[in-house]
């Protein structure tokens, strides 16, 4: 790991050599990551982040959310305090005060399991109150609803078994984000890809997609996992 002071942040970044003729720079994995020829100088390099200097430091400066905090965790985008509370019943619970845990020992498994079966809530609710104008454009007949923490997407959908699953990252962020989400997974219960007709259908029965998808990807690269 190698690291470079820009302002009066101490950035750390990892250069990886390939045979190539370019320079090139991303963000991953909450850190700074150069491409670079074996042959480009340690000064040449560093020269290139200070010339990417804004970029840089616009990533850098983005508060990161540890999914299971000790002290705190996140429920629908708002942080609530983490108590131990040995006499709940539940290994965790939320009374919309605290986020009560019954003991130090942080089960990660079980922490999940609490956020899947908040988002899979939120669907139902979500279907109870906008079916009837969703229904008018894609069939929700027999559709089997899942969760689960995933790495690289918010929500998939299985068009011919009628499966739509949505990360229960979404738990953590607004109610908004996990409604887009949502909405965009049942578009394909209709449209399989990602064609002229869904986003028309999309922009149908979720008008503001464009704007909030723009701050939800803004929101999910707060989360570190």
């Amino acid at each position: 790991m190698n690291h470079i002071k820009l302002d009066n942040y101490s950035i750390n970044y990892q250069v990886f050599f390939k045979k190539i003729k370019h320079m090139y720079i991303r963000y991953e994995d909450n850190t700074i990551k150069i491409t670079c020829n074996k042959k480009i100088s340690q000064q040449t390099i560093e020269s290139f982040m200070f010339k990417h200097k804004k970029w840089i430091l616009k990533y850098h400066s983005i508060e990161k959310y540890d999914l299971y905090n000790e002290s705190n965790m996140y429920i629908w985008g708002k942080k609530y305090s983490v108590v131990v509370d040995e006499n709940i019943q539940e290994y965790i619970y939320f009374d919309h005060q605290y986020i009560r845990i019954q003991d130090t020992l942080f089960n990660t498994k079980k922490i999940e399991k609490f956020y899947k079966s908040m988002v899979l809530k939120e669907i139902q609710y979500i279907l109870d109150l906008d079916k009837y104008f969703i229904k008018q454009y894609i069939l929700l007949d027999n559709v089997t609803y899942k969760s689960q923490l995933m790495k690289s997407r918010l929500g998939s959908c299985i068009g011919n078994k009628r499966i739509v699953k949505l990360n229960s990252l979404l738990a953590r962020l607004d109610k908004k984000y996990m409604k887009l989400v949502l909405f965009h997974e049942l578009s394909h219960l209709k449209v399989s890809n990602h064609s002229k007709s869904f986003h028309t259908l999309l922009e149908t029965i979720f008008p503001d997609h464009k704007y909030l998808n723009k701050s939800l990807k803004k929101e999910i690269k707060r989360f570190v996992y």
